[in-house]
């Protein structure tokens, strides 16, 4: 069972399914496939790698799941935090086309792996992404057009305002694109019933076991506080939480800080009576989804230095009335805030750093759905089949300073200019 110190106190912490504490490292293993982050993605790959036969150890700092796979939105989406119609112009048709299909994969894996291993995590269907402006109208409309024709994608479909408005009781917006495959789920869940299924297949997974340092050789040596992992193959699956292990992965990753809240049980006046997922269109966007059990998750407040306002959840309970002003009396009864990592491309960092090292992470909100994808193609590419990943591979990441002195002024810049652009529309 848990203790009130593994996890930060969250919603998600407060209906956490029961797993055992797993051992720190204190001798030396050895493993073909050295794991070092016990998120999402590293369980992920944990289980591809182990179905393929190869020896697997996750490392991880703190609890599986402690970082942000077990604390964001919970929204399992196909697509990429950049727009279809830019991804569509920026990579081609063709690419496009490939990276679009790799992220429908990314959500079936989802489905599939829940039902395989029995993840009990409150996996729903539907998704709706929404117009303020008649701006965000257009291009939300020029995907739906993409999608139907050369995309061949039949579960998106358009809303107009008064479809949102009998099924989401709420006026704010212009339209919408709806996605019936996109999903949403009790992340910390999932990610604890990956944790369980890489364990039955053989993974050995280790919590309070942070690498500390990476010997490069035949084979690598990944250094903890109080002992080792030999391997041939190293992946990191840190995200937001890379610490120095390696400069080149670092410098095209910046994290930032998000924070969520959730309303107290709403009963009969739940006003999403579908139980989608829904997000707007801004920069600086408003997520949010009901709950198993009759509440509102509500996220979206980012911090320009990586801080956190004081009254960051008052003013998430603000937005959420902005939008449900029917909600106005109602009262949060969980807040809670983390770090995830921005990519400069708004696509996710999938790529191999030479010497059999391997990184995935910075998929700019769009984890949950995308990190399955990417524990796959990472284990393809580990086991010499490198076509799928190397779609990913070959997008090209912009520098980001590493240096914290100029990461600080660099995110207070990217989020103050997010919302001019949301304020001009």
């Amino acid at each position: 069972m848990f203790k009130d110190s593994d996890y930060i106190q969250s919603y998600y912490q407060a209906t956490v399914n029961p797993f055992p504490e797993q051992p720190s490292l204190d001798q030396s293993v050895e493993a073909d496939v050295c794991i070092i982050g016990g998120g999402m993605t590293g369980l992920s790959a944990a289980i591809e790698l182990r179905q393929k036969g190869y020896s697997v150890v996750v490392l991880e700092s703190r609890r599986l799941a402690w970082g942000g796979s077990g604390r964001n939105g919970g929204q399992c989406l196909v697509g990429y935090c950049l727009g279809l119609r830019e991804v569509d112009e920026t990579y081609g048709p063709a690419w496009g086309k490939q990276l679009w299909d790799l992220s429908c994969e990314a959500v079936d894996i989802a489905r599939e792996r829940i039902e395989r291993f029995n993840i009990d995590c409150d996996f729903r269907q539907g998704y709706i992404e929404l117009a303020l402006n008649s701006g965000q109208e257009t291009e939300l409309q020029s995907w739906l057009e993409l999608k139907q024709s050369r995309y061949d994608y039949p579960s998106a479909s358009w809303w107009d305002q008064s479809k949102i408005h009998q099924v989401a009781h709420t006026e704010r917006y212009l339209g919408g694109l709806y996605d019936a495959n996109s999903a949403h789920l009790h992340p910390l869940n999932y990610t604890l019933g990956l944790a369980q299924a890489a364990k039955d297949l053989g993974a050995s997974l280790y919590e309070h076991s942070a690498a500390v340092k990476i010997e490069q050789g035949q084979p690598h040596v990944i250094h903890t506080a109080k002992g080792q992992v030999k391997a041939r193959q190293v992946l990191l699956a840190c995200n937001a939480y890379l610490d120095g292990l390696d400069r080149k992965a670092q410098s095209v990753v910046l994290p930032v800080a998000s924070y969520i809240a959730v309303t107290e049980p709403l009963g009969e006046r739940q006003p999403i009576s579908n139980q989608m997922a829904m997000s707007d269109l801004n920069n600086c966007l408003d997520y949010y989804r009901p709950t198993a059990d009759g509440r509102i998750l509500f996220g979206g407040v980012n911090h320009p230095f990586n801080g956190e306002y004081a009254d960051s959840m008052e003013r998430l309970r603000q937005r959420l009335i902005t939008v449900f002003p029917q909600l106005s009396d109602v009262k949060m009864d969980y807040h809670w805030g983390g770090l995830f990592a921005v990519t400069r491309s708004y696509m996710p960092h999938i790529a191999h750093l030479g010497k059999d090292i391997y990184v995935a992470h910075g998929y700019t909100g769009h984890g949950v759905g995308l990190t399955n994808i990417a524990g796959k193609v990472v284990a393809e590419a580990m086991a010499g089949q490198t076509e799928r990943f190397d779609v990913f591979a070959r997008i090209k990441q912009s520098w980001i300073p590493t240096p914290q002195v100029l990461r600080t002024p660099a995110l207070a810049l990217a989020i103050w200019k997010a919302k001019l652009e949301d304020a001009l529309g």
